[in-house]
């Protein structure tokens, strides 16, 4: 077998009737999942271990494998998305924006990574275009895997409705912790002031640019509501609050639980795919 489920929750209820969306996001070592309803109900979540750097074909198998093994249809459903991680984006905004040159928008600032392409997604939240390079195989081999799949990276996931209303006349730092990086997005006044990914290999280093950060938006550092997510452990909230007193976790978007199991889940670890 070349892949292992490391957690899978499903709802009990019957859900084939439900119109539901599917969320995956690519992580280091394989690939994170959820299934809502379009009513903002959770029916099912889960982590995979996978080669996600296998040749196309095999990712297009071990892909078509899981989801069968869990049962999840992936046809029939009412959106899919697909969040790849980038350390290399931009934002547009609508009025500004012109397809044609997605390319150069993102050339103007750094060399795209060899075997990644170039794709863009509209925010509607910020009436923004963001522009972004993604893993050209892992790309092609869920859009085979799964019709009608659209990709997106975890800097467009960070940023929604809900985030920036709750900005409303306060400063939010929202952390998504991964594997060697951490994402920032700055939220000031129910706008986005920054949006950015730094090489972190410790939690010290996620500090470091945090209170960087701060200082280089003339911030303060006691008053900043700092949302933690992903790959956070306990000693790590413990180092972040003695700098950053309103430090929480952030679940993402709010979703009722179906299964009484799921309570027991840290959504802030799933908050990009929720």
């Amino acid at each position: 077998m070349s892949h292992i489920i490391k957690s899978f929750i499903g709802s009990d209820k019957d859900v084939a009737s439900f119109e539901k969306r599917l969320s995956i996001c690519i992580e280091s070592n394989g690939f994170s999942f959820s299934v809502c309803s379009t009513h903002d109900e959770l029916l099912a979540i889960g982590e995979v271990e996978c080669n996600i750097n296998s040749p196309i074909a095999e990712l297009i198998s071990d892909i078509k494998n899981i989801f069968a093994e869990i049962k999840i249809q992936t046809f029939g459903l009412k959106d899919v998305r697909l969040i790849i991680p980038t350390d290399q984006m931009v934002w547009i905004p609508e009025h500004l924006f012109d397809e044609t040159k997605k390319t150069e928008y993102l050339e103007a600032l750094c060399k795209v990574h060899e075997g990644n392409g170039v794709f863009c997604n509209y925010n509607e939240a910020i009436k923004s275009y963001i522009v972004f390079s993604a893993n050209n195989n892992q790309a092609s081999a869920f859009k085979i895997a799964i019709p009608g799949l659209k990709v997106t990276c975890q800097h467009a996931a960070m940023v929604n409705d809900k985030i920036l209303s709750y900005s409303d006349m306060r400063s939010v730092m929202l952390v998504n912790i991964r594997d060697g990086e951490s994402d920032f997005a700055i939220f000031c006044n129910k706008k986005l002031q920054l949006s950015n990914t730094f090489k972190c290999s410790c939690t010290e280093e996620t500090l470091y640019h945090a209170l960087n950060i701060t200082k280089q938006l003339h911030l303060e550092d006691a008053a900043m509501e700092v949302a933690l997510c992903g790959n956070i452990d306990r000693d790590g909230y413990s180092k972040m609050r003695p700098y950053f007193p309103k430090v929480s976790l952030y679940g993402g978007r709010d979703k009722k639980l179906s299964d009484t199991e799921m309570q027991h889940v840290g959504l802030y670890r799933y908050a990009l795919i929720l």
